[in-house]
């Protein structure tokens, strides 16, 4: 069992902001960045309370926050 005061990874990543919803996040460790955005359920909601549209639906950051809490 590790300690709890040692350190054993770091996450660094950078944040870029597109239009609208469209952002991207370059990953330590990832050649790629990781494209964010909104789509179903999240787009009807912003669509109808703010008149939010994107060009292409994208994976929420909350998708990929389940998707590590479950994993």
């Amino acid at each position: 069992m590790t300690e709890p005061s040692k350190l054993i990874a770091t996450s660094r990543s950078t944040i870029r902001q597109h239009a609208g919803a469209h952002r991207s996040a370059l990953v330590s460790q990832q050649s790629e960045p990781v494209e964010y955005g909104i789509h179903g359920g999240l787009l009807d909601y912003y669509r109808q309370k703010y008149g939010v549209d994107v060009d292409l639906e994208r994976p929420a950051t909350l998708d990929h926050m389940i998707a590590a809490v479950a994993g």
